[in-house]
C-alpha cells in the first residue's frame, strides 16, 4: 500500500496534511486536483486508510494489515463511500455523470451511525463528473457535515466544478512527479530495470501512466509506429502516404498525440541537460538529438504548441488527415530551420 509519506516529494502541502491528520485538525473537505496520473485517487485512499486504520503508527500511517486497511484496499469498508461515474450507488440509467440520486444516497449513509468506525469517509472520484443538480444538492452537507465525516474530492478539471463547491473545500494540488520519483513508485510495484526506466521517461510525471504502460507491449509497439510516422520522416513526399494511413484512425489520434507530447518533453529535458536516469537517448532519432542541441528553446516549445493545437483541431472534428499533414510538415520545417 502506497503511504502518505510516499507523497512527501510533492512538497509542504503533504507534510502539512500529515500533521493535520496526526493532530486531528484535518479539514472536513479536500479538493485534490492535478493532472491525470499524479496520484489523486491513491492519495485519497491513503488518507482514508489513515483515518480508518485500527492500528496506525505514531505518524498516523496506516498499518496496511488490519481489517479496515484490507477493506479499504477492496473498497469494501462499511463506513467508506465512493461516488464515481458509471458505478451508481442506487439503480439508475445515467452513466455519463454522477447523478443527484447518488449524492442523496451518500447523504443518507453518512447520516447514520458508523458500523465499524466513528468516522465516515466519502471519496468523489472526478468531481467534475457530478451533474449540476448533484453539486447543488451537496452544498449544505459540505458546509455543515455530520461530526467525523470527511470528504475527498478528486478532480482534473477544477473549472468544471461549481465555485460554491470549490469554496467549501480546502485545495490540495498534486504536481507532475520527477522521473526518479516515478521510478521509485514503479520499483514499489515490482517493476524494475530498463522497462521501468523507459516507462518513467515516457510518463511525463504521471506515475499512473508509468505503471499502466510498463507492462503493455501494445503501447510500445504503438509508440514506435507513431515516432516512425510522425518524427522519423524526412521527405515531404512521404507526408500524403502517412496522413492517408491515419485518416481513419481518429479513435487512436489522441493516444498518438500523447506519444508525440511525451517525445517532446524528453527533447526539452535533453535541451536543458536534465538527467534522464541511467538510460541513454538512443531511442531518440539522431536528427532530433541534433535539434535539441541546436534549436532555441522557443522553437522547441513551438513544437509542443503545434501538438496541442493539433489535439484541439481533432477534438473539434477538423479533418484528421489535414491535421496530420500539417503537423508532420511543421516538424520537418523545424528541422530545416536548424539545418538538420
Amino acid at each position: 500500500m502506497i503511504s502518505l509519506k510516499d507523497f512527501l516529494p510533492q512538497g509542504e502541502s503533504i507534510a502539512a496534511l500529515i500533521r493535520q491528520i496526526r493532530e486531528g485538525t484535518l479539514p472536513h473537505a479536500l479538493m485534490i486536483s492535478g493532472e491525470e496520473g499524479t496520484g489523486k485517487w491513491t492519495l485519497a485512499l491513503a488518507i482514508a486508510a489513515s483515518l480508518l486504520c485500527e492500528s496506525p503508527d505514531a505518524g498516523m500511517e496506516p498499518c496496511g494489515r488490519c481489517k479496515s486497511c484490507e477493506q479499504i484496499k477492496q473498497l469494501a469498508h462499511p463506513d467508506f463511500t465512493v461516488l464515481k461515474k458509471g458505478e451508481p450507488l442506487v439503480p439508475t440509467t445515467t452513466k455519463t455523470v454522477i447523478p443527484v440520486s447518488d449524492v442523496q444516497e451518500m447523504i443518507r449513509r453518512i447520516g447514520r451511525k458508523g458500523y465499524q468506525s466513528d468516522r465516515h469517509i466519502v471519496i468523489i472520484r472526478h468531481a467534475e463528473d457530478l451533474d449540476a443538480q448533484a453539486q447543488n444538492n451537496m452544498l449544505k452537507t459540505l458546509e455543515d457535515p455530520p461530526t467525523d465525516v470527511y470528504f475527498f474530492l478528486t478532480c482534473i478539471h477544477v473549472e468544471k466544478v461549481l465555485p460554491t463547491v470549490i469554496s467549501r473545500c480546502r485545495p490540495l494540488v498534486l504536481h507532475p512527479w520527477k522521473i526518479r520519483e516515478v521510478l521509485s513508485v514503479l520499483q514499489q510495484e515490482g517493476i524494475t530495470g530498463s522497462i521501468a526506466e523507459s516507462a518513467a521517461l515516457e510518463a511525463d510525471g504521471s506515475f499512473g501512466k508509468a505503471v499502466k504502460i510498463a507492462g503493455d507491449s501494445h503501447y510500445w509497439e504503438f509508440r514506435n509506429e507513431v515516432i516512425q510516422d510522425f518524427l522519423q520522416r524526412r521527405e515531404r513526399s512521404e507526408i500524403p502516404q502517412i496522413s492517408s494511413k491515419w485518416k481513419d484512425r481518429k479513435d487512436e489520434a489522441d493516444a498518438a498525440l500523447s506519444v508525440v507530447e511525451s517525445f517532446f518533453s524528453r527533447i526539452v529535458r535533453l535541451k536543458l541537460g536534465v538527467p534522464n536516469l541511467q538510460k541513454d537517448n538512443s531511442d531518440i532519432p539522431q536528427a532530433w538529438q541534433d535539434f535539441a542541441r541546436k534549436a532555441d528553446l522557443s522553437l522547441v516549445i513551438r513544437m509542443q504548441d503545434a501538438v496541442a493545437n493539433a489535439r484541439k483541431q481533432i477534438y473539434f472534428s477538423i479533418n484528421i488527415q489535414a491535421v496530420v499533414e500539417q503537423l508532420i510538415l511543421t516538424f520537418l520545417e523545424a528541422l530545416d530551420l536548424c539545418s538538420i
